[in-house]
């Protein structure tokens, strides 16, 4: 009877402590729940799903990093503004731009000498010197074309001058007209202070559909050949001309005659 009631006791006991023992660890470990990711099909690499699936992903990115983006792009306007309103911040001070004085001293030649009446300074470049002729309705240009070779020569199917065949003067000419909507309509030699002179004679379409005369001037002076351009209106195309002979015996150091040259 002693050994029954013992018996009992510790069965008791035991069981009271392993069931509250066994509830807190169950409690106390860790509570794994399924997650269920969504897989990703896989499709035959090339296939017309494969390539629906491909394109989505990229639309996907590129919609990511839209928004990317535009969050940057809003933050950095924000700081703009906050360093904007900011009591520190102060206005800056702009300096005016200095006032362009137009320069209206008498517009000179390689030469030394006056320009002719009417030739206004233009635009200088280190290889060209420009004019404005004709009350700005035309342009002029003087420039040094390259070193004389050699002697010029005016008979002959091997025309030069300074040694530089007229073909290819006469080349460069047609290019320019080329790239400027022009054709060349003469192109002869002429004597101008003594020296042989070449001449080409162009035309252009100007505004408004009007027909621009072009007259190139090419002439061996101190061993280069210099280049004289005019750009003008028909009916101012011989007094340009005739300005431009100007030019011609000034570079050439000599004074123009009173009676102006018989023309060809």
């Amino acid at each position: 009877m002693v050994r029954a009631i013992a018996l009992s006791l510790a069965l008791l006991i035991g069981l009271g402590t392993i069931i509250p023992l066994a509830t807190d660890m169950a409690e106390a470990g860790p509570k794994k729940s399924k997650r269920y990711k969504k897989k990703q099909k896989r499709y035959k690499k090339y296939s017309k799903r494969w390539w629906r699936q491909y394109r989505a992903n990229l639309r996907r990115k590129r919609a990511l990093q839209a928004r990317r983006r535009a969050m940057r792009l809003r933050q950095i306007r924000l700081a703009r503004t906050r360093k904007t309103n900011s009591p520190d911040a102060q206005p800056k001070t702009v300096k005016a731009a200095p006032a362009v004085t137009e320069d209206k001293s008498t517009a000179m030649l390689p030469s030394g000498e006056a320009a002719p009446t009417g030739w206004k300074k233009g635009q200088t470049s280190g290889s060209e010197l420009q004019f404005s002729v004709d009350g700005g309705n035309g342009t002029a240009a003087i420039s040094v074309v390259g070193p004389a070779m050699g002697d010029s020569i005016d008979g002959g199917r091997n025309r030069t001058v300074g040694g530089v065949p007229t073909s290819s003067l006469r080349r460069e000419v047609i290019n320019r007209m080329v790239r400027e909507n022009g054709w060349v309509v003469n192109d002869y030699q002429k004597d101008i202070g003594g020296k042989s002179v070449y001449v080409v004679v162009a035309q252009s379409q100007g505004n408004g559909g009007r027909v621009n005369s072009r007259m190139f001037y090419f002439t061996e002076v101190n061993g280069r050949i210099y280049s004289v351009a005019t750009n003008s209106q028909t009916d101012a195309a011989e007094r340009i001309a005739e300005e431009s002979e100007k030019v011609i015996y000034s570079l050439q150091g000599r004074s123009r005659p009173v009676q102006a040259a018989v023309r060809e």
